[in-house]
């Protein structure tokens, strides 16, 4: 692997892991690095004994490194590469720590094969996890924000990991992803107060929040799904939930299902465990605060 320009290093996360994604992120401007730091501080790899403060000095290295660095071909703005290779050049720093969350999450899907993976958010609740399947523009990161703002634990608000149980007696378990949650403008004033720090050019697109320690938004424990929720954002709708059959809810798993294919008879039988397992639910919503308290409703004691 290229060994990156002893400029890079000024400042360096320690190693990340994004399900089965190792990396690790070294950034030219010290307070951009310390950005990047608190923005994927959840995604810290306790599986390999990093010491946050020397950036991955000792233990073993991450397998993919991003470095930021000035771009020569724009004043204030930054290049990125990826194990040595230039992948981004010319962008404001604001939008290139957004540019490593979303290729943070693209690599996540392709390395995780292991698992069962949903387009989905994901909350957990005493040990209880919800599915939050849903098609892009639907309202299931501003539904997931908005959960995770009353207290449930945060796994993720874009890739759900199911993991496969290997005796196929049971659903598996929910696996936290905890990268910083994605807010679109459009949600903006219903999550207003959970507007992040932003560094020049982050504003002008999506927020990236923060989550995990300090940032009084929980990250969720592995947990055994008990709960699926189909949202759909619709303006002119009454907020209400209706109930789904398990057919239902197997072919709404199914549709949001990143890898069932691969998995071929294993997922498809685990998706059936994890349709029966769970009580899904339609959520049609034009109330963010309405649409919680009747998710809060069902989840009861558990809360």
């Amino acid at each position: 692997m290229p060994v990156l320009d002893a400029h890079a290093r000024a400042h360096c996360t320690p190693d990340l892991k994004a399900l089965s994604y190792r990396f690790a992120v070294c950034c030219e401007d010290a307070a951009l690095g310390a950005h990047v730091t608190a923005l994927l501080s959840s995604l810290l790899d306790a599986d390999l004994g990093i010491d946050a403060a020397d950036g991955g000095g000792v233990g073993q290295p991450a397998p993919h490194r991003y470095s930021l660095t000035a771009s020569p071909e724009r004043s204030g703005a930054v290049d990125i590469r990826r194990d040595g290779e230039v992948v981004e050049s010319g962008l404001a720093p604001g939008v290139a720590a957004g540019w490593i969350v979303w290729d943070v999450n693209r690599l996540a899907a392709e390395f995780s094969g292991e698992h069962l993976l949903f387009h989905s958010g994901g909350l957990e609740a005493s040990g209880v996890g919800i599915l939050v399947p849903a098609a892009s523009g639907s309202g299931k990161s501003t539904l997931t924000a908005g959960l995770v703002r009353t207290g449930l634990g945060y796994l993720s608000d874009e890739l759900v990991a199911l993991e496969l149980d290997g005796s196929g007696s049971g659903p598996g378990r929910l696996l936290p992803y905890p990268k910083p949650i994605t807010v679109k403008p459009g949600s903006f004033g219903v999550l207003a107060d959970m507007a992040p720090n932003m560094l020049e050019g982050e504003g002008d697109g999506e927020w990236q929040v923060p989550v995990g320690d300090g940032t009084g938004r929980r990250v969720g424990e592995p947990c055994e799904p008990g709960f699926v929720i189909v949202p759909r954002y619709d303006p002119s709708a009454e907020t209400a939930l209706v109930p789904l059959t398990e057919t239902e809810v197997f072919f709404a798993l199914a549709l949001h299902a990143v890898n069932l294919l691969p998995h071929g008879a294993t997922g498809s039988q685990a998706l059936g465990r994890l349709a029966a397992h769970c009580a899904g639910y339609s959520l049609a919503f034009s109330d963010l605060d309405a649409a919680c308290c009747l998710v809060l409703g069902l989840l009861g004691t558990r809360v």
